[in-house]
């Protein structure tokens, strides 16, 4: 019985220790949204950092750095191409096993942001380095 009774107390120290380590920030990773535009294939590409820092890609060319962070489902963000002071403000929907995501406004005057994401599917492209 004291066997047991030790075994229980280490493994609640285990699952205790881990679960302030564990990192829940579903966004983390490569997110790809792809489509055919008039001009051609077009491949947005947005890769979102554990430290809160994210950065995006038209056609393998990088168009913004930014910062961002989560609370639930709702993600908060900016970046300089509207005013790094700015927050634009939206729900984050997961799909699936987090193979996919919506984002969905909520609010944002930054109508570049605003445009290229509201709305849209992006799979997941995979983690982060």
């Amino acid at each position: 019985m004291k066997k047991l009774y030790q075994f229980s107390i280490i493994m609640l120290m285990l699952f205790m220790a881990l679960s302030f380590t564990y990192d829940n920030n579903l966004l983390v990773g490569k997110w790809e949204y792809s489509s055919t535009q008039p001009g051609g294939p077009f491949k947005l590409l947005a890769i979102f950092r554990a430290n809160g820092t994210f950065d995006g890609f038209i056609n393998k060319k990088e168009f913004v750095s930014g910062t961002y962070h989560m609370k639930q489902d709702t993600l908060y963000i900016s970046d300089p191409t509207c005013n790094a002071q700015y927050e634009g403000i939206y729900k984050v929907e997961f799909f699936g096993r987090r193979d996919s995501l919506k984002f969905h406004v909520i609010q944002d005057t930054c109508k570049g942001r605003r445009a290229g994401t509201n709305g849209f599917l992006f799979k997941n492209a995979g983690t982060v380095k």
